[in-house]
């Protein structure tokens, strides 16, 4: 929760796929940073998020089908 991929103007992630708004943690619900799984299909697969992330709370993801 470091925000570095909401501050870093496209650097973190060119598509700019995360934001912040309130997420739920054990009972509680405060101020947080989501990643925006609508627009999924936008994602290049750089794992430049995952990459650059300090506190290494992002991970990617394979989807089978």
């Amino acid at each position: 929760m470091c925000e570095k991929c909401l501050n870093e103007n496209g650097n973190f992630c060119p598509k700019n796929l995360f934001y912040k708004d309130i997420v739920k943690k054990v009972g509680r619900e405060e101020e947080g940073i989501r990643y925006k799984y609508k627009e999924i299909s936008k994602c290049q697969g750089c794992l430049k998020c995952e990459l650059s992330c300090p506190e290494g709370a992002i991970q990617s993801v394979t989807i089978v089908n």
